[in-house]
């Protein structure tokens, strides 16, 4: 018998498994067979198609729970394996879509797909979203728009979240869509570029004055204001011009007149364009335009320079909110730490600043104006000392943990500085920041907040037995009355019986006072 099972194991099963498999991928033709009682065909394999059904339903009710969880059906493909599953839907609808219209055509070759109209309608009642890409587009476009009612235009700083995030990528799109443009009449270079950008959605970001390229915005405004100098005075000589319009057209004449002396190998890598040349020729330059005047650029350079920084700062406050540039952002980021080095060290010699100087009071004045910021480790603070601030407000207390992130690790390093501070060593704290942190409560001493904390906990359990003896008659409380103050009373008697012979305990000498002017520690047995 044993023998016979072994034959079975060995040659039979796989025998099995292998037509099993076989009928499984057979064409219908062949695994149908005919039902005489009731004339009607059922599939061999009908057990494998519906534990593919309950698969597809199993799947379909974990989507309504996450629906009913988050609002929604736009499950995330990270979240697996319910996100695999909605693209697949999504994938295999458009293999549907495709069906339905090459139905009528027997020479094209119709894709296989499981989605049915049932599982279309099952899905669409849930409010099932089949273009998440341009679900995403239309959302984050309407958001643009209230942003633009708001603001009143749609320059969306990169650091305001997913918006621009998104009004970033359009304009890389924008480039991508340009060169598909460009090559539509012609063979492409790169077969593999695409882009989430159609005409309508670029006709739909053009109807709200989406800027697709700062540069050439901000050059076609300074032509424009450039034109109308040359209407109003007849000239464009920028030594009869002030402020920000002297430093464009100065910086305008050094790049056309690099674009003119550079070879044709060095066009593409100068900033002036032969777009850009053309515009600025109609306006009045030319080639010997400013051979008519001298140019004293050891004297104008220096000036043109920090004029020509302030207004970047400026520009970078419109758009960030604050002055403060990190020391990467490139030449403003450079500057900014050198007018922050320059104060110091005219402070530190005594240089007066109404001397002029490489920072005179008229630029101190101009930069404090704009909310620039002189310390920055100072500005930091101030910025982590509101969190705290947002965080009393919410928790009732400055007792932020150390899993709180970055506020957590700032409030464990005011403590360190100010034992410092206390002890005479360096230190970051100051008198003033000690005298913010005092006047919000700040405990610079936490083990003897926990303590004060415990005591004040302890205090409202013995007016709780107050009020049980009164209550009750008697200081013996039953657990069945009051759990919790039974275990509280339970404890004490421990701690008692630990003094008494000598072992550390927690019941101070005013506890053990309080307790016998009740009358408590007469009652516990010593044994």
């Amino acid at each position: 018998m044993r023998l016979w099972y072994i034959f079975l194991l060995t040659f039979q099963l796989p025998i099995l498994l292998v037509a099993v498999e076989a009928f499984s991928r057979a064409p219908k033709s062949f695994i149908l067979q005919n039902n005489a009682a009731n004339n009607t065909c059922r599939p061999v394999v009908s057990l494998f198609a519906a534990r593919r059904r309950r698969s597809w339903d199993e799947s379909y009710e974990l989507l309504l729970s996450y629906k009913e969880k988050h609002g929604h059906t736009s499950v995330p493909q990270s979240e697996k394996p319910l996100g695999t599953w909605v693209n697949s839907q999504r994938i295999e609808h458009a293999k549907y879509l495709r069906r339905l219209e090459l139905d009528d055509k027997s020479t094209a070759e119709v894709p296989k797909t499981s989605m049915n109209p049932r599982r279309k309608k099952l899905l669409e009642d849930v409010g099932f979203i089949w273009d998440a890409v341009g679900h995403t587009w239309q959302t984050r476009y309407e958001e643009l728009c209230q942003f633009r009612h708001q603001h009143g235009h749609c320059v969306v700083p990169r650091s305001s979240g997913r918006l621009g995030a998104w009004v970033e990528k359009m304009r890389i799109e924008h480039k991508k869509y340009t060169l598909l443009t460009e090559e539509k009449d012609r063979a492409p270079k790169n077969k593999k570029l695409k882009t989430i950008l159609t005409q309508d959605r670029v006709q739909k970001l053009n109807d709200i004055d989406f800027v697709w390229d700062f540069r050439e915005k901000r050059f076609e405004q300074n032509l424009g204001e450039l034109r109308i100098f040359k209407e109003m005075n007849g000239h464009i000589d920028p030594r009869l011009m002030n402020g920000k319009m002297a430093l464009w057209v100065r910086r305008m004449e050094r790049e056309y007149r690099l674009y003119l002396q550079a070879s044709n190998e060095e066009e593409e890598s100068t900033v002036m364009t032969t777009k850009r040349r053309l515009a600025l020729e109609s306006v009045g330059f030319s080639e010997d335009m400013f051979d008519e005047y001298p140019r004293s650029r050891s004297i104008i350079k220096p000036r043109a320079r920090w004029e020509e920084r302030y207004e970047e700062l400026k520009e970078y406050k419109r758009v960030h909110g604050n002055c403060v540039v990190p020391k990467n952002y490139g030449a403003l980021g450079s500057w900014v730490r050198s007018q922050r080095h320059l104060r110091k060290e005219q402070g530190t010699m005594g240089v007066s600043f109404e001397g002029g100087g490489p920072l005179s009071q008229d630029r101190i004045d101009r930069l404090d104006k704009l909310g620039f910021v002189w310390d920055c480790h100072q500005y930091q603070w101030n910025q982590t000392y509101y969190e705290l601030l947002a965080y009393r407000d919410e928790h009732g207390d400055c007792n932020v943990p150390m899993s709180y992130g970055n506020l957590g690790l700032w409030v464990f390093n005011q403590r360190a500085h100010y034992n410092s501070y206390r002890r005479g060593q360096k230190s970051h704290m100051t008198e003033s920041r000690l005298q913010m942190l005092q006047a919000i409560g700040f405990a610079f001493d936490l083990g003897q907040q926990i303590s004060s904390a415990a005591d004040e906990r302890w205090r409202s359990r013995l007016s709780e037995l107050k009020e049980y003896a009164e209550s009750f008659g008697t200081l013996n409380v039953r657990q069945s009355h009051n759990p919790s103050l039974y275990n509280w009373v339970q404890r004490q008697k421990a701690c008692y019986r630990s003094k008494l012979e000598g072992k550390k305990s927690p019941l101070t000498a005013e506890r053990e006072d309080a307790l016998r002017a009740i009358g408590f520690l007469e009652s516990i047995k010593i044994t």
